[in-house]
C-alpha cells in the first residue's frame, strides 16, 4: 500500500509526555528496546487484566521494573481482532533480559506478586501477538500526549535514507510547527509481518490533530516528503490508539 496524505493520519500505540514541538529533537539511548503485545481478551476479562496489572505494578517487584509500562486501548485498527496493547519499554536489551529472568524466576517460585500477575495474564488473555523493536530516532520528548496517537508501520530496505529524508522534512516550516512527538522505530523481531519499521506520531491535543488535518497535511513540505517516502517504502496499514494507564504514572 502506498502512502498518501490522507493515509498519513496525523499520527499507537501511545508508546511514548510533553507539550513540546517535534523540532526539539530528543536523543534516546541507542540500546533502547521495547516489546508490544496486541491483545485479544477472553470474554469480560479486560477489567481483570487492567486491575491485575495495576496491582502488580504497585508491588515492590513491579516498582523495580527498569523502564516503563503502557496499557493502551486500540481505538481503530480495521478488522484486526485485538482491542488493547501492552507495551514495555527498557533502556537496553541487558535490562530487558535481567528483568525477564527476575520476573519469571519469581513467578515460578509461587506465592508472590509475579506469580499472581502471571496467573491473571493467562486467565484474561485469549491470544496476543508480540513485536520487539527499538526507537531509531525521535523528535520531541518520548512520552504520551493528550491527543490521538497512531502506529504507522512500513517496510523499507533503506532505513538510513528514509530517516534522513524525514529528518530534512522535520526541519521545514511544517515539520518544525508540528505540535506533538514523532519517533521512527526499527524492528528487532517483528515476526511474519509486512513491515520492518514504523512511526509513532502523538499529537499534543485533539485541537492540534484538527490543525494538522486542516493545514499541515496539505502543505508543500509534507507533499514532497510523501513522494520521497513512497519511492523507498511500502505502508501496509495503520491504527490509532489511546493510552489508558502508564507506569510509572505520567
Amino acid at each position: 500500500m502506498r502512502l498518501n496524505r490522507a493515509f498519513f493520519l496525523s499520527v499507537l500505540m501511545a508508546l511514548f509526555t510533553s507539550a513540546v514541538k517535534a523540532d526539539d529533537h530528543t536523543p534516546v539511548s541507542p540500546t533502547n528496546v521495547w516489546t508490544a503485545q496486541n491483545i485479544v481478551f477472553k470474554d469480560g476479562q479486560q477489567q481483570a487484566f487492567r486491575a491485575g496489572l495495576a496491582k502488580f505494578m504497585d508491588s515492590d517487584m513491579g516498582k523495580s521494573m527498569p523502564g516503563q509500562v503502557f496499557y493502551n486501548w486500540i481505538v481503530s485498527d480495521g478488522d484486526a481482532p485485538a482491542t488493547h496493547s501492552f507495551v514495555q519499554v527498557f533502556p537496553s536489551m541487558a535490562a530487558w533480559t535481567e528483568w525477564n529472568v527476575k520476573f519469571f524466576t519469581a513467578a515460578a517460585s509461587g506465592n508472590n506478586p509475579s506469580a499472581e500477575w502471571g496467573r491473571t495474564f493467562f486467565a484474561s488473555v485469549e491470544s496476543a501477538s508480540t513485536i520487539t523493536a527499538r526507537i531509531h530516532k525521535s523528535w520531541g520528548a518520548v512520552g504520551a500526549t493528550a491527543g490521538p496517537s497512531e502506529w504507522v508501520p512500513f517496510y523499507t530496505e533503506d532505513l538510513a535514507t528514509f530517516t534522513a529524508d524525514f529528518s530534512a522534512y522535520m526541519q521545514t516550516p511544517t515539520g518544525k510547527g508540528f505540535k506533538g512527538t514523532v519517533a521512527i522505530h526499527e524492528c528487532i523481531a517483528c515476526g511474519e509481518q509486512g513491515f520492518n519499521a514504523g512511526f509513532t506520531v502523538n499529537h499534543e491535543s485533539p485541537e492540534s490533530f484538527d490543525e494538522w488535518w486542516s493545514t499541515g497535511r496539505n502543505s508543500e513540505d509534507f507533499t514532497q516528503w510523501v513522494a520521497q517516502a513512497n519511492a523507498i517504502a511500502d505502508f501496509p496499514g495503520n491504527w490509532m490508539s489511546a493510552q489508558l494507564d502508564s507506569y510509572p504514572a505520567q
